[in-house]
């Protein structure tokens, strides 16, 4: 007998990846396991299980290795939607008590409330990454649409070493079908959100 149940807080933190060609200069680190959005069309969250993310700290050593003892120039945070990363942990909860999450515009929504606890959020995870040095450059993938609050879209604006460059799934033009696809947001919310981006990030690709 196989046990398939999915865990609720496993991030593999303790994993350590061996990279492939050590004389690449990118290199991803991962942030975060698993889903909560179920869209309808999605088998995710039933094969990757349900969000869970690393205690920042930890993510904040390995991209300080990788500068620095690696010789990588440029990291890429990775998760399955890793924008709406959220360290929980006991130290981030004590850290930071009250709840800063928001969607993108209230024309998004989300349909989980587990960032009602306090803790750190993708904003968080970012300045502190990009922090290292000057000299690491810093993207991510893959976000949601719903997790690009205007505190990070000014990060993104203001540090010279996050790239700007977003990966912003559109899944459809149509409002009927992102409904029935339950994306939690329309198509004219989308559009106002690229113009939002454009706005606060100059020459954004």
């Amino acid at each position: 007998m196989m046990n398939v149940q999915l865990s609720l807080d496993e991030t593999y933190a303790d994993v350590k990846p061996i990279r492939k060609n050590p004389n690449d200069v990118s290199a991803y680190v991962s942030v975060m396991r698993g889903c909560n959005n179920m869209c309808s069309y999605c088998i995710v969250p039933f094969t990757r299980g349900r969000e869970r993310s690393r205690e920042m700290d930890t993510i904040v050593d390995e991209a300080r290795r990788l500068f620095e003892m690696d010789n990588v120039k440029e990291v890429v945070l990775l998760g399955q939607n890793v924008n709406s990363y959220h360290d929980r942990s006991d130290a981030a909860v004590l850290a930071n008590p009250t709840s800063r999450y928001v969607t993108s515009t209230q024309d998004f929504t989300n349909m989980f409330a587990r960032q009602k606890n306090g803790g750190y959020y993708f904003a968080d995870l970012l300045d502190a990454v990009s922090q290292i040095s000057p000299e690491l450059r810093v993207r991510f993938t893959s976000p949601h649409p719903k997790d690009y609050p205007t505190e990070l879209l000014h990060l993104m604006a203001e540090r010279d070493n996050i790239c700007n460059q977003l990966h912003m799934p559109v899944q459809s033009g149509s409002s009927s079908v992102l409904q029935r696809m339950r994306r939690g947001y329309s198509r004219e919310a989308y559009l106002d959100l690229i113009d939002l981006v454009k706005d606060s990030i100059p020459e954004v690709a």
